[in-house]
């Protein structure tokens, strides 16, 4: 026979488990707008029945509450975690190119390709017979060059600047991620500690993943739950482990940090004669990372700052791009302008003479002197010029020595140098895009495609990430509609087993109180 008293027992059990489930919902009302919150939810089993005697059966004892767990999924976190990785990396991206665009400013009156047009203009009207040797016409042309190399190096030196701004936004970064590796781990330690006795540090865990996700648009994790080899148990507990590119970033509640403190010099810098450094990404111990392994949005800081390549076009690339132009244009005007006259028709010490001409350069670095861009075997050292260095020769500061004449007795009014660097304008061989302004449209249309396709990339990303980011929240999120009717199912049933437990009351105070009174 069972016991008087096993369904109070029965009824108190339903109880219970409908104000554990009560308030497990309210919980979850409660936090309906709290950023990485999870719903959760009271796990509910029958308990072990109770045999009755005689072969009647098991009678059935109750309800009882397994734990409190999180409706999460896995997957969904993987795939919102690798596609928010790449929207972070092509924000990045898209953003620093609409930075590099701005600066170039083209076209404008004021950037490179107008200056050009003014420079070739300018020679236009000097190479007019009545103009060759009117002194205003050559300022002009004068003024017109300085115009193009000043053009070509504030460009260069905004490049450098906005270089040495991402060197900063990419130590930010790793501040960052170091401060997100930290927490987690921190975390890790508590999570484990409140489990080990088979409990849900559900909490916990929701700002854990949190962190998770923010970390993920920063550089990309692979996350994991492994055992300690060294418990083979069936229930070992398990440990999170966070890695980037196979080596750990977090191993349970160890932490190991990423360093952008250390400086070195820029190799790419350096071969232009620029003593600028940046900032190293490594391990803190100092072992190697290697970057190209790096997603999100640290790599495209870091293809922005170092990139040289056509596939990684970052500051680097277009500031070769700009070496590239300057030299060919130098390269090329000089070697008109070494064979020409000027007014007076002097010859460079030791370099020009009489058959060959003056000598005399148009473009130098540093706006040096011509003699100091010779060779010891007379060559142009075109070499020296670059976008930063970029500049007009001290000599063309005296308007006279600007070669005009092809020879020293070349009648008044004789401007064929000038006629031979006009046709520079229109040619098609100087650069491989073409003449020089098809270089300048060539550079800023690659610039502005390549922009396009990464807001393209960004705004694809962000839908695709959404629509991720929807169907996880779908699943783990919490819905105050069905939260309310979950209220209700669980009032009913707590009312219910109230209304049980008054019933086995009744029952009881009739066999108390009444039976075997009828008689006395």
């Amino acid at each position: 026979m069972r016991s008087t008293f096993l369904g109070f027992n029965t009824a108190t059990s339903g109880l219970f488990a409908s104000q554990r489930a009560l308030d497990t919902t309210g919980h979850n009302i409660a936090n309906v707008n709290t950023p990485g919150y999870t719903r959760q939810r009271v796990e509910q089993s029958n308990a072990d029945g109770w045999r009755i005697g005689g072969g009647a059966g098991i009678l059935g004892t109750g309800v009882q509450m397994d734990g409190i767990e999180q409706l999460r999924n896995e997957f969904l976190d993987f795939r919102y975690r690798d596609e928010a990785n790449s929207l972070a990396y092509w924000d990045a991206r898209q953003e620093g190119l609409a930075f590099i665009e701005s600066m170039f400013n083209e076209p404008s009156d004021t950037g490179i390709m107008s200056n050009v047009d003014q420079f070739f203009d300018a020679l236009q009207e000097l190479s007019k017979e009545q103009n060759a040797d009117e002194l205003t016409h050559r300022a002009l042309v004068y003024d017109r060059a300085i115009g193009v190399a000043n053009s070509i190096s504030h460009q260069y030196d905004q490049l450098e600047k906005m270089a040495m701004d991402l060197n900063g936004d990419i130590q930010g970064t790793v501040d960052t991620i170091n401060a997100y590796v930290d927490q987690i781990a921190n975390l890790n330690d508590q999570i484990f500690r409140y489990e080990v006795d088979g409990s849900s540090a559900n909490d916990l865990k929701d700002r854990r993943n949190l962190l998770i996700d923010e970390l993920s648009e920063l550089v990309k994790v692979d996350v994991k739950q492994v055992t300690d080899p060294r418990d083979t148990s069936p229930n070992a507990p398990k440990k999170m482990v966070l890695q980037i590119a196979g080596q750990p970033l977090v191993y349970h509640n160890k932490a190991y940090k990423l360093d952008a403190s250390e400086k070195e010099k820029s190799q790419f810098f350096e071969d232009m004669g620029v003593d600028l450094e940046v900032n190293r990404l490594q391990w803190a111990d100092g072992s190697y990372l290697n970057p190209d392994s790096l997603q999100g949005e640290l790599k495209a800081l870091m293809e922005l700052r170092d990139g040289t390549t056509a596939d990684k076009k970052g500051i680097p690339y277009y500031i070769s791009k700009l070496n590239e132009f300057a030299q060919t244009f130098a390269k090329e005007m000089n070697e008109l302008a070494k064979t020409g006259y000027g007014l007076k028709g002097e010859t460079l010490p030791g370099i020009g003479d009489d058959e060959f001409g003056a000598g005399y350069l148009m473009f130098t670095a540093h706006g040096r002197s011509s003699i100091e861009m010779y060779d010891d075997d007379g060559n142009i050292r075109h070499s020296q010029i670059n976008a930063k260095n970029f500049g007009v020769s001290l000599d063309m500061q005296d308007y006279n020595k600007i070669p005009a004449a092809a020879s020293k007795e070349a009648l008044p009014g004789d401007a064929s140098v000038i006629m031979d660097m006009l046709e520079l304008r229109n040619k098609d061989t100087m650069f491989a895009e073409g003449k020089p302004e098809d270089f300048l449209r060539t550079l800023i249309s690659n610039l502005g495609v390549d922009r396009q396709q990464s807001i393209r990339n960004s705004e694809n990303q962000r839908v695709l990430t959404e629509q991720i980011d929807y169907h996880r929240m779908s699943y783990s999120g919490v819905s105050q509609d069905e939260e309310l009717a979950n209220m209700v199912k669980f009032q009913h049933a707590y009312n219910a087993s109230a209304r049980m437990i008054t019933t086995m009351d009744e029952m009881l105070d009739v066999v108390i109180n009444r039976v075997g009174l009828v008689g006395r």
